[in-house]
């Protein structure tokens, strides 16, 4: 389920549950709408809400941080992008080639992300993919120095390229590792009983109906966004491709 879909999703449960308690006001004995229990029920809500904010505002600095993580290995490997490159052009014509094809699988990775679908595909594109770089480690190594100096520089290429290539497969392993789908589905039920709790004991004009409906995008906007941030290469949020793109114009000069 996409993070839009999702959010979708807990807009209607949470403000569908405060109808529902709009609608069960009419149930309830009158010994519960004295004030003393609605300021018990007032109290337990509150304390709910409190521990729904803290749980929910841990659940959106982890996202954060991984999608920061994300950027950082981005702009990392656009340094070693226009390291390797640098490095290749010490060890003469030979490696021209590799040159202008390391620019070139970069700049496709930069027009994948920036694609409407962003850099999404299956394990199995992944796995060609990295295939694809592990090749590209190959035909370094392949290159043949002619001086102790050029020998050097072909190591730390390797180097460079094994590098970039761990970090590809960080970026994709840790994609995978999102919130847990059971954790949001908790949290979401919390969310719900707290609006339900508010709909039996609030006055159901066209205010608080308003203000309900507000409250019930705010939420289920914390829910795109946290949904939205676990997918740096997808989504309306992703990560910058400046650093690429500058890596991109400086390699094969």
């Amino acid at each position: 389920m996409s993070a839009l879909s999702f959010a979708a999703f807990v807009f209607i449960a949470i403000f569908v549950a405060a109808l529902v308690g709009f609608r069960c006001q009419r149930f309830l004995p009158e010994k519960f709408t004295d004030d003393a229990t609605e300021a018990s029920v007032r109290s337990v809500l509150g304390m709910l809400s409190m521990l729904t904010a803290v749980v929910m505002g841990f659940v959106t600095a982890d996202a954060k941080n991984s999608f920061d993580h994300a950027a950082k290995i981005a702009a990392d490997t656009a340094v070693r992008l226009v390291s390797i490159d640098r490095v290749l052009a010490n060890l003469g014509d030979q490696a021209e080639p590799l040159r202008g094809e390391l620019k070139e699988t970069a700049q496709e990775w930069i027009d994948r992300i920036k694609s409407p679908e962003g850099d999404s595909h299956s394990d199995l594109r992944a796995v060609e993919r990295g295939r694809h770089y592990e090749e590209l480690v190959k035909k370094i190594q392949r290159l043949v120095p002619t001086s102790e100096a050029e020998a050097a520089h072909q190591a730390r290429a390797v180097d460079l390229a094994v590098d970039i290539m761990h970090d590809r497969w960080m970026l994709k392993t840790e994609r995978a590792a999102s919130t847990p789908t059971v954790f949001l589905l908790v949290l979401l039920a919390w969310l719900a009983l707290e609006f339900f709790i508010f709909g039996l004991f609030a006055n159901p004009n066209t205010a608080i109906t308003v203000a309900t409906f507000l409250g019930a995008i705010m939420v289920a906007s914390a829910f795109f966004i946290v949904l939205d941030l676990e997918g740096p290469m997808t989504g309306p949020m992703r990560i910058s491709t400046e650093n690429l793109e500058r890596a991109v114009a400086i390699m094969g000069q």
